[in-house]
Order: structure tokens, then C-alpha cells, then sequence
């Protein structure tokens, strides 16, 4: 299993071969390379590299002392885009984003496109108009970190508000204990990105040529920040799709093909 290590710690990391242009994939919370099933196919040719984070299938779980550190997803695709010899491009999802954003933002000259489907950059937030939705998002957060909620409550809470009010008790057991027995970790993603301070302004520098594509049926506080950022980046388009939040996996026919065909 290719894999580099980061900190201690190994990460695992799906590869396809190919000799075009490589493509890295960034995945969503709680999902691992297993997301792009459908996109994968359409990469023919491609060299393909997608991190699974810290903890997920493949890689290993924390080691380190205290609260797990997200932050090493992070730099393990940013080991991964040091690797490669020529700039590549990224499809990011969710969380995902929010990494993909990050490292156009320090390695302008090592990606030449990007095509996400609403990055998480909650930060944003804070420069919102809006004050009602800021004050909405502020009780999201305080749900999600009450004090000694028990894990399943908390992921019926994250799932449900990326998804319809039933969806966690309505999923399959196995898949329950997936998500259980990855909880401490999508805890602690969740907990950076809810805490996120950086503002808008951080992402006007990026020049690359970026795709968001954003659904009206995800939560209004996530249509919210894809319009903020939008409105600091230099080269961007923005493409309304179907399928909320989840639109990449439970609408792939309708919002994959904007993705492939921006860095096509």
C-alpha cells in the first residue's frame, strides 16, 4: 500500500497511474477515496493521488498526547503535492476544500487548477451581513460541542445537518459503526473548522483558475460562505447544482462532470 509519513504517523493514500496531468483528490469528512467511485473512471490516463486523513481507512490513528490533530491531513496532501515533479490539479469536497485552499494559497506555482464542491471555510462567517444567519451558525456549533454529548448524539447531530433530520437513524448499522469508530476524529475536524478565524480577505491572493460549485438545498450558513469566498477570489466561477452538501455522491450525474471538465 503506498503510503508517507507524517509526524509519526503513516498515511495511507489511494494512486492510479497515468501519465497526464496529475489530479489530487481531497475528500470530505468522514469519507475516504471510496467517494469518487464514480469520478474515477472518467480519470483514464491520469495519475491520480487522493490522502486518506489521519485515522481513516489505511492510515494510521493518532499517536500523539492530548486532542487529535487534524492539521497533519493537511500536510500529508502537502507531502503528496511536493512529490510530484509537475503542478497538478485538485477535486476537493467538502473539507476537502477547505485543504485544497490552503495549499493554493502557499504553492501558487505547483497547482495550476482547482474544482470544489463547497469548501468549508467557515471563517468567512465573521464578514457575513447577515447577522442572523452568523447568530443561527453560532447554535449549530454549540449543538455539535455540547459538553459530554454522547458520540452517537453528536454524529446524528453532524449528519443530519448535512443531510435531512433522520438520516443518522435511518442509516445502515455497519455504516453507523463506521462513522462511530471514527467519531474522536470527525470531532476534531469538525471542531477546527467550526473555530476557523480566517477571513475572506486570506484567499484573494490565489490566482489559480477555481471552480465552486454549491447547491441551494445545503445549509444556508454553507451557501453563505461559497458566496463570500467567491467574492475575494480573482478566478473564480461559481455553478449552482443540484443535491445539497452531498450532492458528489448522492447527484454524481449532475455535479461530477463541472468538476472533471474544469481541470480537463
Amino acid at each position: 500500500m503506498p503510503s508517507i509519513e507524517v509526524k509519526g504517523h503513516g498515511f495511507y493514500y489511494f494512486e492510479q497511474e497515468g501519465e497526464e496531468r496529475t489530479v489530487m483528490l481531497l475528500c470530505s469528512t468522514g469519507l475516504d477515496s471510496r467517494q469518487w467511485s464514480y469520478l474515477l473512471p472518467m480519470l483514464e490516463g491520469r495519475k491520480v493521488i487522493c490522502p486518506h486523513y489521519l485515522c481513516y481507512s489505511g492510515t494510521d490513528y493518532w499517536k500523539g498526547e492530548g486532542e487529535i490533530n487534524p492539521w497533519l491531513d493537511y500536510l500529508a496532501a502537502e507531502s503528496l503535492l511536493m512529490s510530484e515533479d509537475k503542478s497538478i490539479d485538485i477535486i476537493g469536497h467538502s473539507y476537502g476544500g477547505f485543504i485544497a485552499l490552503k495549499l493554493a494559497k502557499k504553492y501558487p506555482e505547483r497547482i495550476r487548477k482547482i474544482a470544489i464542491h463547497e469548501p468549508i471555510l467557515w471563517g468567512c462567517l465573521q464578514f457575513t451581513e447577515k447577522e442572523g444567519l452568523k447568530d443561527e451558525f453560532g447554535e449549530v456549533t454549540e449543538t455539535f460541542f455540547t459538553e459530554n454529548l454522547d458520540p452517537e448524539d453528536f454524529l446524528r447531530d453532524f449528519v443530519d445537518y448535512w443531510n435531512n433530520i433522520g438520516t443518522w437513524d435511518s442509516m445502515p448499522l455497519e455504516r453507523k459503526n463506521m462513522w462511530l469508530n471514527l467519531q474522536p476524529k470527525i470531532l476534531s475536524e469538525a471542531r477546527m473548522l467550526c473555530y476557523d478565524k480566517t477571513p475572506a480577505s486570506f484567499y484573494e491572493s490565489i490566482e489559480q483558475p477555481i471552480l465552486i460549485t454549491l447547491s441551494k438545498e445545503t445549509p444556508p450558513h454553507q451557501y453563505e460562505v461559497c458566496k463570500i469566498v467567491a467574492s475575494c477570489l480573482n478566478n473564480v466561477k461559481l455553478v449552482n447544482v443540484p443535491g445539497g452538501h452531498m450532492g458528489v455522491i448522492t447527484e454524481p450525474k449532475k455535479v461530477v462532470p463541472h468538476l472533471l471538465d474544469w481541470v480537463s
